[in-house]
Formats: C-alpha cells, structure tokens, sequence
C-alpha cells in the first residue's frame, strides 16, 4: 500500500474517533465572564470506564471559544494554557518526531505527507484574519496536532493550520510539563507577535487521540484514570482547565468537570 494511502486511512479513523466517540456540545458549555468577554469550554474523555490507579490509553476533546458581548474585536491572544486532571498524561516515547520546518509554510496536504506518522490529533481553530483598511474574515480552518521537541527535548505539540483564501499556514508550539496542583498536564503556548499581529483566535476544537506499538508493546499517547476514592465506583473528576492571557494583562480562565466509573 503507497504512504498516502496509509496516512488518508490513519487520518479517517481519528477524525471518525473525534465525531462519534466524545460529543462535544458548545450550546452546553460551561461560560465565565471578564469584563466584556465571554470565554466557553466543553469537552469528554473516552472510554468513560477507566482505572482506578492506574492510567489506561484514552482520548480526550475539548472546545472553547471567546467572544465579546458588545460587538466590539476580541483582543489579541498573547498565551494559551490547556491543562488535564483525572490523572491524565502525555506519553510520546517511540513515536516519530515531527521537526518544526517541515510544517513552515505547509498546506495540509503537504503536512501531512511530511510528517503524518507523528500525528496525535485534529481539530480545529477559529480565527479572524485582519489587513488594514478591511473588514476581518472569520475562518475556522482544519488544525492537525503533531508529536515534536522543544530545543531542550521536552515534548511539544505542533497546531499546524492552513488557510487557502486568503493563503495563510502558521504553526503554535505547545509545550507540554507536569504540576502538582489537580491539573497535572499543562499544555502551553505564546502566540509569536507576529501571528497575533494580523490574526485573532477566537478558541479551538481539537481531539487527542493515538494508539500504536513500540517494541512490540500497545501504547496510547493520552493516557487516563478515574481518580474517585473507595468506596465509590463512580464520581466526579477535574476534567480540564483553559487559560487565555490577552493583551492589556487580561485573563479569563475556565475549568470543567466531568463523570467517570471505575473499571475493575
């Protein structure tokens, strides 16, 4: 089977993962407010019968958007923080590493036949695109999330977007690293200047989903728990938490939870 064929296959299945196995309602989402902005966030995690000390391969979406309440532009995005509970981890050893060059200047196409075995997820990115003296178009292109590693070996994921009209391909690192605090997986990205400059994010749909094999052994790169005490077999966990940071020192955060059964 040609290399293409394979990457089409692989690339079907996640996105089939992402509509059916974790619904994603944003008309259902949680919203905080700060000032004139209103930020949403909603997502799940699957399977939802998961152990009870012990992490097991799983898949997680999420959803958030921000808007103002009085028309007027949304600020421009300076860092974004995605962070996981439920005794959720990023596992990438043995997969392929994405270099940040190959995504440059890429179409999606060209993405990913370049680095499509490094693929982790898919989603997608609403944005405004602004030029001076005309109205900004609004576009939610496809994203695609790619294994890398930030200049000291961390694990970074690459958000590769593309846009055909008007033409524009950027890429956003989001390193990842562990806390102490109940969302233990952090994932975090400065959006450059000179992305911000001329584009606005509005939020994001991304789905986080791989399995493969390493050393002949089955791996998942998000792994999870379902950290209710005993006696319980089923509760409450800390889902996930998002944090934008805006220019003029502005900050929204939102934080959902989500149920989970224990799984013998």
């Amino acid at each position: 089977m040609r290399p293409g064929l394979v990457l089409l296959g692989w690339t079907a299945a996640l996105a089939l993962t992402a509509a059916g196995a974790i619904p994603v309602d944003l008309a259902q989402a949680e919203r905080v407010r700060g000032g004139n902005l209103v930020m949403s966030l909603s997502g799940g995690i699957a399977p939802l019968r998961l152990p009870r000390h012990r992490a097991a391969p799983a898949a997680a979406a999420l959803a958030s958007r921000v808007t103002t309440n009085d028309r007027t532009p949304v600020p421009k995005l300076r860092r974004i923080e995605v962070a996981f509970g439920a005794g959720a981890s990023i596992s990438s050893a043995g997969l392929p590493i994405c270099p940040r060059a190959r995504l440059l200047n890429a179409t999606r196409t060209e993405a990913l036949r370049r680095c499509g075995g490094a693929l982790v997820g898919l989603g997608r990115l609403p944005l405004e695109v602004r030029f001076p003296g005309q109205p900004p178009l609004r576009r939610a292109p496809r994203m695609l999330v790619f294994n890398g590693r930030g200049p000291g070996g961390g694990t970074v994921l690459w958000i590769h977007t593309f846009v055909a009209r008007p033409p524009v391909s950027f890429v956003l690192a989001f390193h990842v690293h562990r806390s102490v605090r109940s969302f233990a997986t952090v994932l975090a990205a400065s959006v450059p200047a000179s992305i911000a400059s001329w584009i606005r994010i509005r939020g994001f749909d991304v789905t986080l989903h791989r399995r493969y094999r390493w050393h002949g052994r089955a791996r998942s790169y998000l792994s999870a728990s379902c950290p209710v005490p005993l006696p319980f077999t089923a509760g409450f966990f800390s889902f996930a938490r998002t944090t934008y940071r805006f220019a003029g020192d502005r900050r929204l955060t939102n934080a959902i939870v989500r149920s989970c059964r224990v799984k013998p």
